[in-house]
This record gives C-alpha cells, sequence and structure tokens, in this order.
C-alpha cells in the first residue's frame, strides 16, 4: 500500500512582547496590528513593535474591521477605532454604539451585531467607524434565534444565528441599507462566534440546530448556499466531549497552494486542522513531558509575505516549512496507516515493511530517527517502538527498513518522529505472504 504525508510547518520565533494573550491579528496592506493583553500595537517587518493604545479589557477574542480611513476593533463590549494616517486610537463613546463580538465593513459601513438580539446594525455615514444612529438597524428574523456570528463573503453579509444563517446584501436603492436574499436561508446554525471563517471562496463553521450541535459545515461547494458537512465522526465525538462549544474559534491560511482550517476548541488535546485542496483533516499539538497539548497558535495573519502566529504568552512567530521545531520546541509528528488485511482475514505473515522518507535533509551532526509499531487489532493495542534512522545530511539514498515482522489477521502501521529534521512519507511498501487461517 503506497500514501502521502507532507509534515506540517515548524514556527520560529519573532518576538516574545509578553503582556498577556494574543488576542488577534491583522494586516493591511504592508502593515500590521495585534492586540496583545489591553494592549494594541503595530508590528513591523523586523519584528519589532510600536504600542498604539490600551484596550479596556486585557483578554478574550477581538475582531477586526477595515475601512479606507479606519481600523475598527472590538471585543464583545467595547469599540475601538484607530486612524490609520495618524495612528489615533479611540474608545467609542457614541450612545448608540452597543457592543459585538464580529466586525465586518461593506460598501462604506462598519456592520455589528448587538450582542444577545437578533439585530445587527451599523455606521452613520461613509466610512466612519466611531459613529452611529439607532435608527440604523435591521433584524435577522427568519428564525426566532439571536445572531451568534457574521461575517463578510463576497459583497454578501452572513448573519449566523443559533439555529439558521441568513445571507444579507447591499439594497440598489431608497431608504434601505441591507436587504435579505430571501432565497438565501440556511436551516443550520452556528455553535461558536469566531468558528466562522472565510475560506476557498466560502464560509465554513461549527453548526448547531434543533437537533444538536458539533458539525463541521462547508457552504456551497457546488450546491448554492447548501452546506456540506465536513468533520468525521472522529472529530464529532471530540466536539461532544467538550459540551459547551461557544469558546471554540478558528482561522485560515493559504500555503503552497493549499488552504487550512485551523480548528480551536477549548477542552481538547489536539487543534484539529482541515486541508481544503485534499478535504482531509489531521491534528496538530505540542509535545511535553511525553503528553501531547493544544497546539499554541491562538491567531494569524499574512504579513510582509510572512505566516505570523501569536500564542497565549504574548509571543509572535513566523509559521514555516523550512523549521522542524515549534520554536526549539519538539515537534511532534505521528502517522497511522490504513488497516490492511487479505480479504478472506486470512493469517498474513509480514516480511518487512520499507517506509519511503524524505531522507539526508538535516543538519550536520544529527542523525534523525523515525520509529514504527503495529497493532494487529484495529489500534486497540500495540506493540513496541523500533527505531531506524532516517539519514544524515548528505545520506539522501537512506533505506529505512524494518524485518521480520510477525503474523496477524489485520495489520495498522504507526510511525512517529520528534526529531529536528524534515521528515515526509512518501510511500509504503510492505512484504507480506498469506497463510492458512
Amino acid at each position: 500500500a503506497g500514501f502521502y504525508r507532507e509534515q506540517v510547518p515548524g514556527l520560529l520565533l519573532g518576538v516574545n512582547v509578553g503582556g498577556g494573550e494574543v488576542r488577534g491579528c491583522f494586516s493591511i496592506g504592508d502593515r500590521a496590528f495585534v492586540v496583545i493583553g489591553a494592549k494594541l500595537y503595530e508590528l513591523f517587518s523586523d519584528w519589532t513593535i510600536r504600542d498604539l493604545g490600551t484596550l479596556v479589557t486585557n483578554s478574550g477574542r477581538v475582531d477586526f474591521a477595515q475601512g479606507l480611513l479606519d481600523l475598527l476593533i472590538v471585543d464583545g463590549v467595547n469599540g475601538y477605532t484607530l486612524t490609520l494616517a495618524s495612528n489615533t486610537f479611540a474608545l467609542i463613546t457614541d450612545p448608540d454604539f452597543y457592543g459585538s463580538k464580529r466586525a465586518s465593513f461593506l460598501d462604506g459601513k462598519f456592520i455589528l451585531v448587538r450582542p444577545e438580539t437578533q439585530q445587527f446594525y451599523w455606521s452613520e455615514g461613509t466610512d466612519n467607524a466611531d459613529s452611529y444612529d439607532a435608527l440604523d438597524f435591521a433584524s435577522a428574523e427568519s428564525f426566532p434565534d439571536k445572531i451568534v456570528g457574521h461575517l463578510v463573503d463576497h459583497r454578501e453579509l452572513w448573519l449566523a444565528g443559533e439555529q439558521s444563517i441568513e445571507i444579507w446584501v447591499p439594497a440598489p436603492s431608497g431608504d434601505q441599507v441591507y436587504q435579505r436574499n430571501s432565497g438565501a436561508t440556511i436551516e443550520v446554525g452556528c455553535a461558536s462566534t469566531h468558528s466562522l471563517q472565510q475560506i476557498d471562496n466560502t464560509v465554513v463553521w461549527i453548526g448547531r440546530d434543533k437537533q444538536g450541535q458539533g458539525i463541521v459545515w462547508l457552504a456551497g461547494g457546488g450546491n448554492g448556499y447548501t452546506p456540506q458537512r465536513i468533520s468525521t465522526n472522529d472529530i464529532e465525538d471530540d466536539l461532544a466531549s467538550v459540551g459547551d462549544l461557544s469558546g471554540a474559534w478558528a482561522w485560515t491560511y493559504q500555503d503552497a497552494g493549499q488552504t487550512f482550517y485551523v480548528l480551536q476548541v477549548p477542552g481538547l488535546d489536539t487543534t484539529w486542522v482541515w486541508d481544503a485542496s485534499t478535504r482531509k483533516w489531521h491534528e496538530r499539538a505540542e509535545y511535553d513531558g511525553g503528553m501531547l497539548e493544544q497546539w499554541r497558535a491562538s491567531c494569524h495573519m499574512f504579513a510582509f509575505g510572512k505566516h505570523v502566529i501569536g500564542d497565549e504568552e504574548g509571543r509572535l512567530y513566523e509559521l514555516t516549512p523550512w523549521e522542524y521545531t515549534y520554536a526549539g520546541s519538539p515537534m511532534y509528528r505521528e502517522w497511522t496507516s490504513p488497516h490492511q488485511s487479505s480479504p478472506e482475514r486470512q493469517r498474513v505473515f509480514f516480511n518487512s515493511l520499507r517506509l519511503d522518507v524524505t531522507a539526508g535533509e538535516t543538519d550536520s551532526g544529527l542523525d534523525p530517527q523515525i520509529e514504527m509499531r503495529y497493532s494487529n487489532d484495529g489500534g486497540y493495542t500495540w506493540g513496541a517502538w523500533a527505531a531506524r534512522s532516517t539519514g544524515k545530511i548528505g545520506q539522501y539514498n537512506k533505506q529505512v527498513k524494518w524485518d521480520r515482522l510477525g503474523h496477524g489477521r489485520g495489520r495498522v502501521w504507526q510511525f512517529r518522529t520528534t526529531d529536528d529534521a524534515k521528515v515526509s512519507i512518501i510511500g509504503l511498501s510492505v512484504d507480506a505472504q498469506a497463510g492458512q487461517s
């Protein structure tokens, strides 16, 4: 059997700012902004920072929306503006500003959702992030549910409620600013405000409806607005084990022609990541003292030609395929093969296994190892790990092979490595012979 597994990128530390969690980040052209703790900073290409202002809150996720003149930042209760030309930072004090967990911009208006209601509202005038009018609002009323989150995609305003999603568009004329697309109501709601994200020219989110919650949905995909289930049973079991999914969040990024949806769910030990090109999921995690912990990445922006990642301790990193650790901490890479067995479930004798991997691509002096173990009962129990070298620097033809591997009626192979070296699996070849039942 053959399969291909590319290792995930590593993290290269850019700057350790400290002062709290990285609550969100956002790039505009050649400028980049990040909220860490209670501070808004501008990040420069050499990883230096400039303090631009102080927020009222110091924890919880923030969201950004960009206009022609202003950057709007919201933290759920408060709103802040940054005038881009002068770097003037200010708290929004307009009494008709009601707070919002998310922020969007469409046709000259900043769009917000009044917390715990069906109402969304927008800024007064054109490109004016700090002025609001109590009459500038509308309600999503297809279902009697509160709006959980919103975003703008392809000039459409997605309003995600607890049991439904409405699509609104700019009104062509008259006093109405936005109007409902009556043919685009989705009867699946959203379980988490910040799980709702744009990806691959459509929208993805953790769903919730009258029947339950915990399915990850992708809108459209050739079927109009009809959502498609992209989560697997394993992921849905994980989400069900958490219970309250309201604190989950996600971010997306594109690299080397592939687009990824990174889903962080408090309460899980790992981070689930969906590859939109292959439509496959994988997990990312930290390896600490033999235990797996959720991946440290809390937010993402593409700035200065780099993927910039923040974490919960005020550090900023570059996400890069040329780094094989998480900023010096081991990167745990594990692959599990599909189940192998003969059609009649005969006993199979496994003479040898050859793993085709990237070899010889490491720093001088290192001899990176990859370990293998196997299970004869579908992964319930496992044998001991057996290590092999993947080749010192320049050993490009290094053969990674295990011999005399016993017998069984079925076999699952598992491989792992934590060494500071590139290890991508290109193919798996097994020399096996069926015996008597």
